[in-house]
């Protein structure tokens, strides 16, 4: 062989390794992103999703899609999201329930969501709100207890379906509040907002949201509200601590990877979606939906999780609440 032939020959070595590395990065580097969605396209999740989405593909650099894996109350979602590569390819916008709640109610489950799952960072947060209708003279809920007392027919509460985190939270005032009421679930917000105007149920406790324009009408009268802080919707309304109640439960959505991911990118793809969260327009739309944009860190979410299984069992073991798979 030539002197001439063996650098080529070690150029053209040197060469192919490059190719290779150079193509083995082009595969690592994912060229989209999808942020799952448990849910059907149109409702409070999908929006969020689609809001932090256009945000997300100029901070990454890349098409980022929102893709509905609608069924079994995010679950179907929650187990493809665990089979999938941990390479920021992946992310998924879930309900405070499907990550706290259901793992209480579903002992079946594939997956634990304290160990299959990334988190990346708390996205939006919401209280619920407790009402009663018009007819009810109560204006608080000590006047309520009170009430009730002389009322037992009316010592039930409403809620948008068993399982459900109003459910739990009516266990839970229950517990506090030292009252006997009984779970009364509707399929759905509106047939219980029928029920609670037409005094055919004494409580209802579902979103703000849901009670906040027959609030404002007159129809139904919202007593408290379970977070931290007033809700946007009734500032003149106050919350279940304000009123001696030592609740402060909040539900959120939250956004999480496969498990596994590396802490950098884990660290990256929060502080992308925290940077959409705080957009002036993602903030203004996520109100109007009477939901809080609530950028954190991954350590942060991971954190309100451990509280919430902390905080809502009791509550849902009280119930005896178990879910059919």
């Amino acid at each position: 062989m030539s002197s001439m032939t063996r650098p080529l020959s070690r150029f053209a070595q040197w060469a192919g390794t490059a190719l290779a590395l150079s193509c083995s990065l082009a595969m690592a580097q994912p060229q989209s992103a999808r942020i799952v969605v448990g849910f059907p396209p149109g409702g409070s999740a999908d929006i969020t999703a689609r809001l932090i989405a256009d945000q997300l593909k100029d901070s990454l650099g890349l098409p980022v899609r929102v893709e509905n894996r609608a069924g079994a109350g995010g679950r179907v979602a929650a187990q493809h999201v665990k089979e999938s590569a941990p390479d920021g390819s992946t992310m998924m916008l879930v309900p405070f329930a499907v990550m706290v709640i259901q793992p209480m109610v579903f002992p079946g489950l594939k997956y634990d969501t304290t160990r299959d799952f990334t988190p990346l960072t708390t996205a939006v947060s919401f209280p619920l709100a407790i009402a009663i209708g018009a007819a009810n003279p109560s204006r608080d809920l000590q006047s309520l207890a009170t009430w009730l007392k002389s009322h037992p027919a009316k010592a039930n509460y409403g809620t948008p379906g068993a399982g459900s985190m109003p459910h739990f939270l009516g266990e839970m005032l229950a517990q506090r509040m030292n009252l006997k009421l009984t779970h009364v679930p509707f399929q759905g917000g509106a047939p219980l907002l029928i029920n609670l105007i037409g005094d055919q149920i004494g409580i209802g406790i579902d979103t703000p949201a849901e009670f906040a324009e027959n609030h404002r009408a007159g129809k139904v009268r919202v007593l408290a509200t379970s977070g931290a802080t007033r809700a946007a919707q009734f500032p003149d309304v106050r919350t279940l601590r304000e009123q001696g109640v030592d609740i402060d439960a909040s539900a959120w959505f939250g956004m999480f990877a496969p498990a596994g991911m590396d802490r950098a990118l884990t660290l990256k793809l929060s502080a992308a979606v925290g940077q959409a969260l705080r957009a002036p327009a993602v903030v203004q739309r996520l109100s109007s939906l009477g939901l809080t944009a609530e950028p954190g860190t991954p350590d942060a979410l991971r954190d309100r999780m451990a509280r919430d299984i902390a905080l809502w069992g009791p509550a849902v073991k009280a119930s005896g609440f178990k879910a059919k798979q």
